[in-house]
């Protein structure tokens, strides 16, 4: 009888997280029978908590964010001593054996797993209906988010719904074709939607709403060119936005001041490092120190930096510029250019997660109070006007959404400017779907969303090799839109390795 690798991490980690979790009285008659640890819904929550806490850990904290940012055309690697897994990944030559990928693999089932057993657990416990429901909801959404993760980086993925209860069970398990996997992933997220609340206590955003799940589901069905369905989820979320407490910030720097944290409208999901998912060293903000320049602040390391095409071919008028780059630092009392200094990577750097750390800066240069934005607000108002002009074509109401965000762009924090202009109302079809896919890029710049925009866009050859290529790289489209399965699952499981691996 074959063993696999997702065997033991779903045994691993339910017999190490869940027995911490509750306070039981007697022995536990199995393993892996939920109803046998949660008694009351504290029991599930935590269960549920240990599923979030999953998403604070090294291998998606920071080599999820890492590796969608180095894949995208807009971030390069700056110091070239850096761990080879994460060049290999960058530059379109990775393998099988890459540990990065196959830890996110590893992370994001653990995620699953705990999500599966908090799911099933929730209907067996003693409360009021309405509390199982809402405590199976959540742990759904984080179930749903992972293996959206999963089937957009690996293709078709082991689909596994309960808790394995037997070997026998995970034995029968082979890859599932990913149309089955985004099915599931929209009846959890409906479910979701249906049954969470429209804000979590104290309206934090690290965990999942009514708004959050609607969202998501939003961004799932523009993944899969359901675009009337797309639109119809993003105008939900905007339509109840002052239910769900969402807002464009005013001042777009405010969404990467730490300062700030816990007081921003616009974000709708977060990983926020300073928070009581979990009581191991995880929440580690990493890409505070991955993205600082090397040779000039102590544990900065010029990771994943911005091609300088990215950076030349951005106007100088677009605040957004200013907010998104490092462009120079004081050397000695003179400002000097990144491009003019000897340091190891010697251009421009990624400013939104290390300029303005708040207060936890000054006791962990590693522990900024910045979260990441995995979505906010913008995001809806551009999957609403991709979707409405893909669906319905160029309405003034796709228009209007495309220029809240631009409205915003021209307040630079202290006067309004005259960049970026409203968008023409007398615009084509093909070219307003041109100007959203641009505004997405500058948006959301350096916020893990352009790798998977080329890759349901389509675009991978022309973002890669075309004369415009901001990060020229040789690229086989019948092999790169997708990551390897990691070595290890193929070799003791006998699945297909994804095309040219």
């Amino acid at each position: 009888m074959k063993s696999t690798i997702l065997l033991t991490h779903i045994f691993l980690f339910l017999s190490l997280a869940f027995v911490g979790c509750t306070d039981l009285e007697e022995e536990p008659e199995g393993l892996l029978a939920p109803e046998t640890f949660f008694k009351t819904p504290q029991d599930v929550e935590a269960a549920v908590l240990g599923a979030y806490a999953e998403w604070v850990t090294v291998p998606i904290s920071r080599e999820l964010p890492l590796a969608l940012m180095l894949r995208s055309d807009m971030s390069d690697i700056g110091d070239r001593n850096t761990n080879g897994n994460r060049i290999a990944i960058n530059e379109f030559a990775m393998d099988a054996s890459n540990n990065l990928t196959s830890d996110i693999w590893e992370y994001l089932y653990r995620a699953i797993s705990a999500a599966n057993t908090a799911a099933q657990a929730a209907q067996s416990i003693e409360a009021e209906q309405g509390i199982k429901d809402r405590l199976e909801a959540e742990a759904r959404f984080v179930r749903a988010y992972s293996y959206y993760h999963l089937v957009r980086l690996y293709g078709d993925v082991p689909y596994v719904e309960k808790p394995i209860e037997s070997a026998a069970v995970l034995e029968s398990l082979g890859r599932t074709p990913a149309s089955d996997v985004f099915t599931a992933i929209v009846d959890d997220l409906i479910f979701a939607k249906d049954k969470l609340p429209s804000q979590q206590q104290g309206d934090v955003r690290n965990r999942a709403t009514a708004g959050t799940a609607a969202t998501v589901l939003a961004e799932v069905y523009l993944t899969l060119e359901d675009y009337t369905k797309a639109a119809e989820e993003a105008r939900f979320v905007i339509n109840n936005a002052g239910e769900f407490n969402y807002q464009l910030e005013e001042n777009y720097q405010d969404l990467y001041n730490g300062d700030l944290a816990g007081n921003i409208k616009e974000q709708i999901l977060t990983l926020d490092f300073h928070n009581s998912l979990d009581a191991n060293n995880y929440n580690v903000d990493w890409l505070i120190a991955q993205t600082r320049i090397r040779d000039f602040t102590p544990r900065s390391l010029s990771v994943p930096v911005p091609t300088l095409a990215v950076y030349n071919s951005w106007d100088d008028r677009d605040y957004r510029k200013d907010i998104a780059f490092e462009d120079s630092v004081v050397i000695d009392g003179v400002l000097t250019a990144l491009t003019d200094t000897e340091f190891t990577a010697a251009r421009p750097h990624i400013a939104k997660y290390f300029r303005y750390p708040g207060p936890q800066d000054a006791g962990d240069d590693r522990r900024g109070d910045n979260d990441y934005n995995l979505y906010r607000y913008a995001d809806v108002l551009l999957i609403a006007a991709e979707a409405i002009a893909e669906s319905e074509g160029v309405t003034p109401e796709a228009i209007g959404y495309i220029n809240q965000i631009r409205e915003r762009a021209r307040f630079n924090g202290v006067t309004v400017t005259g960049f970026p202009v409203d968008v023409n109302p007398g615009i084509s079809t093909a070219d307003f779907i041109d100007v959203v896919r641009e505004e997405r890029r500058l948006e959301l710049s350096f916020e893990f969303k352009r790798w998977y925009d080329i890759k349901r866009w389509g675009i991978l050859e022309e973002a890669f090799t075309a004369p415009t290529s901001f990060e020229p790289h040789d690229v086989n489209p019948n092999r790169d839109y997708l990551f390897p399965l990691p070595q290890t699952e193929v070799d003791v499981t006998g699945f297909e390795q994804n095309s040219g691996y």
